[in-house]
């Protein structure tokens, strides 16, 4: 594919996005190129949060959210246009005429400024790993300085001789509030990148997992948390004062929770014992009574209503203890489902009780279930170790994720043939990884 160079130059800031798209939305809030505040208040006064008083009479806004001293300039940082551009490397990757896939090297803040443009809109997938806030290991260093050193001396990223270094040690004042900063403008710039049924997985451990929430709260939406997934990822933890801390969590949010369709497991090793002559097909039985949680009547009042068994008898939901429950289906969903001979009705304890058929799977289909949001079954980062020892004959990272994880999230993210999958924080490229190994699996092309 052919490769071009990215500037600053060619490339438009968040933004300048946003105030065209107000200027689209509301032209008499934009004059001369700026944003006219108090034409906009005027204009969504009935929208505005409402105003308190403090002690003195003066008015001031109160609402929910997390704050912490430098959001402000982090939120414009993450506005603000790219300060270093990219440059191809020819020559460095491999099958670089046909590949469609991208490997960038660069400060993650810069060139995901630097790809708004292009692929805005476009990523199915983003997964990140990023620096756990544990203190002193909260470390960057790189060499992507150059063409961006005032920048890095403003913010204090450079050291006197000019080498990257930002340290986050647990005895500054600022530990919390430096991590957000690192991470705040980068997750503003992935949403940009999501396609609208798209998804972004983060892993985190329990320093900043609770702050990390509301973040993500702020940027995606309350509405479009899926799951915090618990990861048994690590082994040892003997050194720990009070518990072996051996999991992690990893968040996953939806760009849009009502256009992402969340992809699901294949059932192994199903027994199906009974037989159907009449539609020459084996098959397995299971309730359609719903049960757990919410089985009751009063819990789903809709869900409770009779149903005429194969001999004419009303059938009602009833729990194991006699009270009322309520079916799995709505009326006309269960009426489908009996007039089609997926339900079946069995005698026992001198009552009707109505089965769902889960039919055998025919050749080229499976059966499916939601995944778990609990990962003890997919190894640990003691895999991954193994993976790239198998690769380098020697340790090269510490903690590297397994592929295993990889591969599971890029199926729950329902990511297929020529999706785009995102890892701004790639370390030791398990994502890399994972995606062309999954390709290789299953003959798709995901990029």
């Amino acid at each position: 594919m052919p490769i071009t160079k990215l500037t600053p130059e060619n490339q438009p800031s968040l933004s300048d996005d946003r105030l065209a798209a107000l200027r689209a939305l509301l032209p008499e809030a934009v004059a001369d190129g700026k944003l006219n505040w108090e034409a906009l208040r005027d204009m969504l006064a009935g929208q505005l949060e409402d105003e308190a008083s403090d002690a003195a009479g003066k008015p001031h806004d109160e609402h929910f959210g997390l704050f912490w001293p430098g959001k402000r300039a982090a939120r414009r940082e993450a506005a603000s246009p790219a300060k270093a551009g990219l440059h191809p490397a020819p020559g460095e990757g491999v099958d670089e005429a046909s590949t469609r896939n991208l490997y960038l090297e660069g400060d993650n803040l810069s060139v995901l400024k630097l790809l708004r443009k292009a692929y805005s809109g476009r990523v199915k997938m983003i997964y990140i790993d990023p620096p756990y806030n544990t203190g002193n290991d909260f470390v960057y260093k790189d060499n992507f300085a150059d063409s961006s050193e005032a920048y890095l001396r403003r913010t204090q990223q450079t050291d006197a001789g000019g080498q990257r270094l930002v340290s986050n040690p647990k005895a500054g004042g600022r530990f919390h509030s430096n991590w957000l900063n690192m991470i705040y403008p980068r997750l503003l710039l992935a949403r940009e990148l999501l396609r609208d049924d798209g998804v972004i997985f983060i892993s985190i451990d329990d320093n900043e997992v609770h702050h990390l929430r509301l973040v993500m709260d702020e940027i995606f939406g309350a509405e479009n948390f899926v799951a915090c997934i618990p990861w048994k990822g690590k082994g040892g933890g003997a050194d720990n004062n009070y518990m072996m801390r051996s999991h992690e969590y990893i968040y996953l949010f939806s760009n849009s929770k009502d256009n992402f369709q969340i992809g699901e497991d294949v059932k192994l090793n199903e027994s199906f014992p009974k037989f159907d002559p009449v539609q020459n097909r084996r098959y397995r039985c299971q309730l359609a009574r719903k049960w757990g949680a919410n089985s009751r009547r009063e819990d789903r009042p809709n869900l409770y209503y009779a149903v005429k068994s194969f001999s004419g008898d009303l059938i009602y939901p009833k729990l194991p203890d006699g009270r009322d429950g309520c079916w799995r289906w709505s009326q006309k969903k269960m009426q489908d489902e009996i007039d089609i001979g997926n339900v079946e009705f069995n005698f026992e304890n001198n009552c009707w009780v109505a089965y769902e058929r889960i039919w055998e799977p025919l050749d080229g289909e499976v059966n499916t279930k939601k995944f778990s949001t609990w990962f003890d079954d997919i190894g640990s980062t003691a895999n991954g170790t193994k993976e790239v020892q198998a690769l380098f004959e020697e340790k090269v990272f510490d903690f590297p994720k397994p592929t295993s994880l990889l591969n599971r999230l890029i199926k729950i993210s329902n990511a297929i043939d020529n999706d785009i999958i995102l890892d701004f924080f790639s370390g030791s490229a398990t994502t890399a990884h994972a995606v062309l190994a999954q390709n290789q699996a299953d003959g798709g092309n995901r990029r």
